[in-house]
């Protein structure tokens, strides 16, 4: 074939030119490589019809409003005219549009998401012909997926389409307008021009972010005292600290003694119990970037670029799902059988067949979404991929075999002792593997498996050592990583599994967050933004609020909302706000214009936030607070002396920063 452009052709829109080829491959392997505007693009004869597959390079199109504040009026626009840096995406629509002016029908054939049904929908409308377009549905960039498609072409998608347009929309107005307003207040006083965001989904993460944080740093370990005992039952010593803890030393101290002269445990009761660990269900999304997060700590942004660049190589199953369920209509069988023949999974596929005996069945988890299955391999065997990608893929591999395998079984054993008359029982318990299944395959996840003991009521055991030892309490709140954020996001229904990454990472790319090893930490124009935006933007960043807000437009879907009433319910909340932010645009401009320099003002003595009383900012003012109330509880615990308690705490990394940083210096 040439790269004649036929006389009757249907332009078939891919959202990216590897997608595109391969789109072109399955359809069949008599096609053109042609070239135009520096693009490439594929004609097809399929079925004694012309297609020509041509690649879009995603949005082509954005919204715009003009430069007023605020801004609730805007329209669609191609991203080469709006966006400077978006200037490469003008050559793909040059060839979409010239492609378009001949063509007898369209098909939008990008990712089967509300993003790839938007992206179709705008390039079809303004470009080519809506009223001719179809909607091809494909989970995999396989051959067999990508005919099935062509075979049963669907209407457009407007209940997708709709929402995307919704979810866009509101997406702006509350990012443009709220940013608008914190740079208008900073300019207002300043007269200089900065760029700051704010958004819909990324501003209540923030604050949850530096709220978390706040309350971490404050943290003042107390101390406690446990008893530790090193218990010989039957040859065998094993390590046993008492369900009991002690808040003053000399409780301890009595207790440990009267253990002491008992030195023996009695056996009182033993119970066996075998437990199924179940097979887990295969990957959607977000349960891949956490696994992924806590074996390899990639990012949740960097799993989804990985496992987008996998599934355009035609390696897995469209990863943007929240799905855990793998249909009938995925051939398990002939996947199974095709990584068969691979030499490096050859011997994989084999235990699995040992096994199952041959037979496989998908652990379905609960989860699932309309438009995509669970994440699998679709077969075709991996080749030329880098490190990162080649781990992620074996990841989603394993974890797919593993949940077509069998449960494994455990056999549990606790053994309950008696320390006599000082009355307190002890629970032994022991892990026996029994059979192992699917941990065969999946050897990500370790468990505990020991020898049972041979013991029965009345045995007794000796009390080797033991010894009271003084602990500290630990923050109810952790440090917050990337994966822990994105579980709070899932958790809390704040964007969705194909937008949580991108949105962490803009926090950082505005630098209002800063990594220091796998943990998120608040920089100073972090924290006064939130400060800014949860004073005087509080219902706009409510969690709960925003939640619902997720729920409408996830709704239009259904049929439940419409765009319509979704968007005019954004215009009327942020009128509001807008309105009232008038009669606070200086105070905003104030904190705001002084942490990022352009105003003069008193540091505290400990950091770059400003005064708040006494040399200090309000976090380090609440740090000495809570630091004196806390140092008599540590008195009234040990024996120490206060020196001697700084001392500690200067060396304790669950002391809050804040407060180390008072330790360090006020304490001097």
């Amino acid at each position: 074939m040439s790269c004649k452009t036929p006389k009757n052709y249907t332009l078939v829109i891919a959202e990216k030119s590897k997608a595109a080829r391969k789109i072109a491959e399955a359809l069949s392997n008599n096609y053109s490589y042609c070239k135009k505007f520096y693009v490439n693009f594929w004609i097809v004869n399929y079925s004694s019809k012309y297609y020509i597959i041509s690649p879009a390079a995603g949005h082509l199109f954005n919204l715009y409003g003009n430069s007023s504040f605020p801004v609730y009026e805007t329209e669609w626009k191609p991203l080469w005219q709006i966006d400077p840096s978006a200037r490469y995406t003008k050559k793909y629509y040059d060839l979409i549009k010239s492609l378009s002016k001949d063509a007898q029908e369209f098909i939008n054939a990008c990712d089967y998401d509300i993003e790839g049904s938007l992206i179709g929908y705008l390039i079809i409308n303004f470009l080519g012909d809506i009223k001719r377009a179809k909607r091809a549905k494909f989970s995999a960039l396989t051959k067999e997926d990508i005919l099935n498609s062509f075979r049963n072409l669907k209407p457009l998608d407007y209940d997708m389409i709709h929402a995307g347009i919704a979810r866009h929309k509101v997406d702006w107005l509350w990012g443009i307008n709220v940013s608008r307003a914190l740079m208008k207040s900073v300019y207002t006083l300043t007269r200089k021009r900065v760029i700051l965001s704010a958004g819909r989904v990324q501003s209540p993460t923030l604050i949850h972010v530096i709220n978390n944080t706040v309350k971490r740093e404050l943290f003042v370990p107390l101390p406690y005292y446990s008893i530790n005992l090193t218990i010989n039952l039957k040859n065998k010593e094993f390590k046993i600290t008492i369900p009991k803890t002690f808040e003053n030393k000399n409780e301890a101290k009595q207790y440990l003694e009267e253990i002491k002269k008992v030195g023996e445990v009695t056996v009182t009761n033993i119970e066996l119990k075998d437990a199924v660990i179940y097979r887990p269900p295969p990957f959607n999304l977000t349960d891949l970037q956490l696994e992924a997060g806590r074996l390899f700590g990639y990012s949740p942004y960097l799993v989804e670029r990985l496992a987008e660049n996998l599934y355009l190589n035609g390696l897995i199953s469209y990863p943007r799902t929240n799905s855990q369920k793998i249909p009938p209509s995925v051939n398990i069988y002939q996947i199974i059988d095709s990584l068969s023949k691979s030499k490096r999974y050859g011997s994989l596929i084999n235990t699995l067949s040992q096994i199952t005996k041959g037979k496989y069945i998908v652990r379905q988890g609960e989860k699932d979404d309309p438009a995509h299955p669970a994440i699998y391999p679709t077969g075709e065997l991996p080749y030329n991929l880098d490190t990162k990608e080649l781990k992620l893929y074996e990841l989603i591999l394993r974890r797919f075999l593993a949940s077509m395998s069998t449960d494994a079984r455990v056999r549990k054993q606790e053994i309950t002792l008696r320390i006599p008359k000082v009355d307190i029982e002890l629970k032994l318990n022991i892990q026996s593997l029994i059979y192992k299944g699917w941990i065969i395959l999946y050897p990500y996840t370790k468990f505990s498996d020991e020898e049972l003991l041979d013991v029965k009521k009345g045995d007794k055991g000796r009390i080797v050592r033991a010894n009271s030892t003084m602990k500290v309490t630990k923050p109810d709140t952790q440090r917050v990583s990337k994966i822990q954020l994105l579980k709070w996001m899932e958790s809390n229904n704040l964007g969705t599994e194909a937008t949580r990454g991108r949105i962490i990472e803009t926090l950082f790319k505005r630098k209002y967050l800063m990594s220091k090893g796998k943990y998120a930490y608040p920089t100073p124009i972090g924290i006064v933004v939130t400060d800014v935006l949860s004073s005087y933007f509080k219902d706009l960043t409510d969690v709960r609020l925003t939640s619902e807000m997720e729920k409408k437009l996830n709704g239009i879907i259904s049929g439940k909302f419409s765009e319509n009433e979704v968007v005019e319910e954004t215009k009327k909340l942020i009128e509001k706000y807008i309105n009232e932010f008038e009669n606070s645009k200086n105070d905003i401009g104030t904190k705001i214009g002084k942490i990022l320099g352009l105003l003069e003002y008193k540091k505290c003595k400990y950091c770059e936030l400003e005064v708040y009383k006494d040399d200090l900012c309000k976090y380090h003012l609440n740090a000495i607070k809570l630091l004196k109330d806390n140092l008599k509880i540590w008195k009234e615990r040990t024996d120490l002396t206060e020196e001697s308690i700084i001392k500690k705490l200067k060396k304790l990394n669950t002391a809050g920063k804040f407060i180390r940083d008072v330790l360090n210096t006020y304490y001097n």
